[in-house]
């Protein structure tokens, strides 16, 4: 009877477990990717405002109001004490860091620019008094997310060159008026518009993004891995290419192969370089045993994984479940799906402290104080090794789906990998003839060696 609060704790966490697998099922009901979610999935395409000359005005819709509505209206702020502070900082030999779009979206282009930069820079550089001009730079930085939803995912800086203004641009804003002040403002705003499409990988859609990165694996030999900067330049560069050929019926075609060849891994639930392995020699009847072993062993080793892992992922099936419920509802508020991770990571600030006291507590009440101090203290070095065992774990997991086609339909697995071969030296002479990539011979024998 003296157990009762661990007892009614440990059955808060399976309900919280239960509801949270049911929730992501109902919620989803579809195979997640990583830069697709159920608010892109529902509009069938991504939302977010592409590139655009940051003079254009915003679309304006007529109303016929013919009856009394509310509404609200923004009061004017006045910013010189705030651009004066900013023009003494960078004066004075200081840095500033801006994200010039102003906010945060899904789609796969910039947004719109402000021109907050350009009048910091140009109200800096027209204040300095002095016989030599002053001399500012503005360093483009992408910041490129490959699956900004989840915690511990990968993203890349990349820093553009520094941008530096003529001094024309200078005396053109400080002496003229109005009209000449928006003239350089914008010349600056195309030269940092430019600079920022150099250090960030964009295309059209998501579609067209996941074939460029398609590309990208297509063109690595196997064996060969790059950082992921150098994985992110080399997709740009197919972007960039793609813009100049993509008329060409040729690289349609080709394309529409790639775009094929994505939806056929997409319905067998294995990767790229997953179908780099299936060779010739893994379909014969020695490889088919050492097949089956390697299955049984990584399901063993997925199995003794989640025994580990199940008092770890008991006890975050609450704070999980609030962050999840809490972060899609803030979501569903701006319809953007970047603001999860976010979101989950201020929930997860408040929560995980509030159920750690909590088990703390219960544990202490039900088998002693010093079970209390033990859970207390190992709790926090018990979950950060638990996160690091998830992943693992989720690779093995992501590993079995190859060898379980290779298993039940190894034709599908043969035809996979001969259509990528296909593929790849169709690529290369594509490539080799239209010079796609701005390579040197050096740097290009290396990737393709």
């Amino acid at each position: 009877s003296g157990i009762w609060p661990a007892t009614l704790c440990l059955a808060f966490q399976i309900a919280c477990a239960v509801t949270l697998i049911v929730y992501g099922w109902c919620r989803d009901g579809v195979p997640h990717t990583a830069l697709q979610g159920e608010y892109v999935r529902e509009n069938k395409t991504a939302p977010g405002a592409g590139l655009t000359d940051p003079l254009s005005e915003p679309e304006k819709e007529d109303v016929d109001v013919t009856e009394e509505s509310a509404y609200s209206f923004l009061p004017y702020i006045d910013q010189h004490s705030m651009f004066n502070d900013v023009h003494n900082f960078l004066l004075n030999g200081g840095t500033i860091g801006i994200f010039p779009e102003g906010g945060t979206h899904d789609g796969t282009q910039l947004l719109p620019l402000k021109w907050g930069v350009s009048e910091m820079l140009l109200g800096t550089m027209a204040k300095h008094e002095g016989p030599e001009p002053c001399k500012i730079s503005v360093v483009p930085v992408g910041l490129n997310y490959f699956a900004p939803h989840k915690f511990r995912s990968t993203v890349s800086v990349d820093f553009g060159d520094p941008i530096q203004v003529d001094q024309t641009l200078v005396d053109l804003y400080k002496n003229g008026g109005k009209e000449e002040k928006q003239e350089a403002n914008l010349v600056v705003m195309r030269q940092v518009v430019a600079g920022m499409q150099a250090c960030t990988l964009q295309a059209e859609n998501i579609k067209t993004l996941q074939l460029f990165r398609t590309l990208r694996r297509l063109y690595l030999p196997f064996g060969v891995r790059l950082s992921v900067t150098d994985n992110v330049a080399l997709t740009q560069g197919f972007a960039f290419a793609y813009g100049k050929v993509k008329h060409d019926q040729r690289v349609a075609v080709f394309m529409d192969k790639v775009s094929q060849y994505s939806q056929q891994l997409a319905q067998c639930r294995v990767r790229d370089f997953q179908v780099q392995r299936f060779k010739d020699k893994a379909f014969s009847p020695s490889a088919q045993r050492r097949l089956i072993l390697a299955t049984a062993f990584r399901l063993t080793t997925l199995l003794a994984v989640s025994l580990f892992l199940l008092p770890w992922w008991l006890s975050f099936a609450p704070s999980g479940l609030v962050g999840r419920i809490g972060s899609d509802v803030q979501a569903r508020k701006v319809r953007k799906f970047s603001v999860i991770g976010t979101w989950k990571v201020m929930i997860a600030a408040v929560v995980v402290p509030f159920f750690h006291v909590l088990y703390t507590a219960c544990l202490t009440l039900s088998f002693g104080q010093l079970a209390g101090v033990i859970w207390f203290f190992s709790f926090p070095l018990g979950a950060m090794l638990a996160v690091f065992a998830t992943e693992d774990g989720i690779r093995v997991m992501r590993s079995l789906n190859a060898l379980l086609l290779l298993l039940r339909d190894k034709a599908m697995g043969q035809r996979l990998y001969r259509e990528r071969g296909e593929l790849r030296r169709e690529l290369y002479a594509l490539e080799e003839e239209q010079r796609w990539l701005k390579l040197d011979e050096a740097t290009r024998e290396y990737v393709r060696a």
